[in-house]
């Protein structure tokens, strides 16, 4: 999927797939914490308009 999503300009660092139980809810919360600054870092969409 990374390499479509750099095929069509998005980025592939935009995606990312993790395999947790739903016993592992602090490693969820990190997870979602990296990822949410990881895209904030990267900035707007760069096939939007504006």
């Amino acid at each position: 999927m990374a390499d479509l999503l750099e095929q069509i300009g998005l980025g592939g660092e935009r995606i990312q797939m993790v395999n947790l139980s739903s016993a592992m809810a602090i490693q969820f919360a990190e997870h979602v914490e990296e990822m949410t600054k990881r895209v904030q870092e990267l900035g707007p969409n760069p096939l939007r308009d504006g």
